[in-house]
């Protein structure tokens, strides 16, 4: 039981910051000109390549802060502001453009295969993500174990791939209207991490 609460630690946030109901409408718009059997695949390769970066960082993580002689809270201080402006663009408090440009979504519209550039990245496995996995790698005395985080990436991962392949019908559902409710209800549940993740790095360098 322990072990599944400290998986749904992980995993809710980070379904909220790789946000695939977000970033649907970008899905199909891109693959807008695709046949159903493209657009599987594009899902599958998207969620995937995600699956993949975020794995590495997951793995290398240690090495990558002690090369570059980062300190844990000032990656989490730093992760911090970078999902609270996340947040606020999920809410649509200020513009979006920082996972990526209007320049890349266009482009990606005229692109053959955006699968890779901007779904897989900036999109889904976008520096919110591969900062929040960095942080959880870090974090000293965590329950979140090598392991357990790998599983948590997988399961977003495969959320992510359900939600591109299902994307026609949940738009009917939903609607864009509700899509962005939702994104909204979830920008402000992702303040409250970034605050917490400012909060923990601010009392580590008292």
């Amino acid at each position: 039981m322990q072990t599944l609460g400290s998986l749904m630690t992980v995993l809710i946030p980070l379904l909220i910051i790789t946000d695939p109901l977000g970033n649907l409408p970008f899905f199909l718009l891109f693959t807008e000109r695709n046949t159903p059997s493209e657009r599987r695949r594009m899902a599958a390769i998207s969620s995937s390549t995600a699956c993949v970066i975020l794995a590495f960082f997951a793995i290398t993580g240690d090495f990558v802060l002690r090369f570059f002689h980062i300190s844990l809270p000032a990656f989490q201080l730093a992760g911090g502001f970078i999902f609270f402006i996340y947040a606020l663009q999920m809410m649509r408090v200020i513009p979006s453009g920082l996972k990526s440009t209007s320049e890349e979504e266009k482009e990606g519209v005229a692109k053959e295969n955006v699968a890779l550039v901007p779904l897989a990245t900036p999109l889904l496995a976008g520096p919110g993500a591969i900062t929040a996995v960095l942080v959880w790698q870090q974090t000293p005395d965590s329950p979140v174990s090598t392991p357990l985080l790998l599983s948590a990436i997988v399961l977003t991962c495969l959320i992510i791939y359900l939600v591109f392949h299902f994307g026609a019908s949940i738009i009917r559902v939903m609607g864009v209207g509700g899509i962005r409710v939702v994104t909204r209800l979830m920008g402000l549940l992702l303040a409250v991490i970034a605050v917490q993740f400012m909060v923990s790095g601010y009392l580590q360098i008292r």
